[in-house]
């Protein structure tokens, strides 16, 4: 069953009456005539569209400006005189990838999580704050290296929710919808700087969880997220309810609710509140019947995020056993600076509880939970697909080695070994994302009228997902950029 999704979201009015405009007259059978002035024509790949359907072969994609004018046949998309014209053979076409969940106040090393391992004296979490807010152009540029043009940060410090304003215009920096700091009745209180920069704001009473999204409203978020994991049994008929009150608060300030809830009893209320998105998997148990039918009724997409927590066993390990990891980072996208935390495992030892230095054993207990709860995790997200219920993919990206940009590859090839078809993750990586975005009206899919954000590969996408690492090019706003442009450093 193909992921295309349904339910209301915001519109592009005026994107919405161009692309209609277009689609009507290659319905009608008569070719689009587009003049030639400003014309940028890609001609002779296969473009995958993003929607599911079968791929347009020797197709034809004008972009005019930074808008996609017409995408089809050279008999439907004659390419005008004078156009920029980019001979395609053989070459793949498809959206731009979107990641429906990461984090722009983390790093990709534990320095950017100083919950996982404490050495403050060593990885100053304010001193790291400051620089990622300071410079989020370089996750900007990790992702548009990869091939991905759309993230959905789904929560961080206050200042991530000025990035959808900053880098919407801007065809060397990626679309960005924001969530800002989350609401929750755990928290985390190493994550929290100053009145500036801080992750979680509390929701222990019904005043104080309504104050926190009123707050976050007033930042500009469209969406509001809640933490809600591990509920103590104790305070169940107390947090439900309060849940359902932050999802009808969240709506009527014009917000999405999204949230974390990685158990099957805490993400039923989540649903049960209108949780228009769950950013992880179910992991502690097999989803039953009640939550499928919960789901459809939210119309919630459902973002597996199956990498993460073996990226967090891996970083910790290669700290335990001083071995750093080799970075799976194909085309020279993650930043120096991150590459050279990565590999300094050896002085981080000394903030390791001495029991854990160079032990075999906690290795191997943080390798045997990773693999049950990946099991389980693979299992829910092909329950979930059979049933119809929309995926979006999703990487959590900001996390201990879950790198901004490359780990999109690592999260779609996983979901393909869990026997999610490569078609199908296509979608899931492009216009379902767009959709968790609200933006589908934008982008995510190459159709006439849509923002040209556009990927070109040299193999075939919809065969094996493992072919987005074959990126040559990256168009933004009809902008092209070469790959080895984009790189921040070399390729062995």
């Amino acid at each position: 069953m193909r992921q295309v999704m349904t339910g209301p979201r915001r519109a592009g009015a005026a994107a919405t009456v161009f692309a209609m405009a277009a689609l009507v007259g290659m319905q009608a059978g008569s070719p689009i005539e587009v003049a030639g002035q400003d014309v940028r024509a890609l001609v002779g790949a296969t473009v995958v569209d993003g929607n599911g359907g079968d791929p347009i072969l020797n197709a034809v994609v004008l972009i005019r400006g930074d808008r996609i004018q017409c995408v089809g046949s050279a008999a439907d998309c004659p390419v005008p005189a004078g156009a920029d014209r980019m001979d395609l053979d053989g070459r793949y076409i498809t959206p731009g990838l979107v990641d429906a969940h990461v984090h722009f106040s983390q790093t990709g090393w534990v320095d950017g999580r100083p919950d996982g391992l404490t050495a403050p004296d060593y990885y100053p979490y304010a001193e790291t704050s400051r620089a990622n807010r300071d410079n989020p152009e370089r996750w900007a540029q990790s992702y548009l290296c990869t091939g991905i043009t759309a993230v959905y940060d789904v929560g961080g410090h206050p200042w991530t929710t000025q990035l959808p304003g900053a880098f919407e215009d801007r065809d060397d920096a990626t679309h960005v919808r924001a969530a800002g700091p989350l609401v929750s009745h755990g928290g985390r209180g190493a994550l929290q700087v100053d009145d500036e920069m801080y992750t979680f704001l509390p929701m222990d009473t019904d005043a104080e969880a309504v104050a926190g999204v009123e707050r976050v409203a007033a930042m500009g978020a469209t969406a509001l997220k809640v933490w809600y994991l591990r509920v103590p049994p104790d305070r169940i008929d107390e947090l439900d309810p309060r849940l359902v009150l932050i999802g009808e608060t969240a709506r009527a300030n014009g917000m999405d609710l999204i949230v974390h809830a990685t158990g099957l009893r805490e993400a039923k209320a989540a649903l049960r509140a209108g949780a228009k998105l769950l950013v992880h998997s179910v992991q502690d148990q097999i989803v039953d019947d009640e939550f499928i039918r919960l789901a459809r009724e939210a119309e919630t997409i459902y973002s597996p995020t199956l990498v993460v927590g073996e990226n967090w066993s891996r970083a910790m390990i290669s700290i335990v056993l001083d071995t750093p990891q080799t970075l799976d980072d194909p085309n020279g996208c993650v930043d120096p600076n991150t590459v050279a935390k990565v590999n300094d495992t050896a002085t981080l030892q000394q903030f390791l509880p001495e029991r854990n230095r160079g032990s075999v054993e906690y290795a191997l207990r943080r390798m045997r939970g990773t693999g049950r709860t990946q099991a389980v995790m693979a299992e829910n997200l092909r329950r979930l697909h059979e049933a119809g219920i929309p995926v979006a993919t999703a990487t959590d990206a900001g996390n201990p080695l879950t790198l901004h940009g490359p780990s999109m590859y690592n999260e779609m090839e996983s979901m393909q070994a869990a026997g999610i078809s490569a078609d199908e993750i296509v979608v899931m990586s492009t216009r379902n994302g767009a959709d968790a975005m609200n933006r589908l009206d934008d982008f995510g899919t190459v159709e006439a009228g849509k923002i040209a954000d556009l990927l070109i590969l040299t193999e075939d996408p919809t065969a094996d997902v493992r072919a987005f690492r074959s990126l040559t090019h990256v168009i933004r706003k009809g902008t092209v950029h070469d790959q080895e442009d984009l790189r921040v450093r070399p390729v062995s």
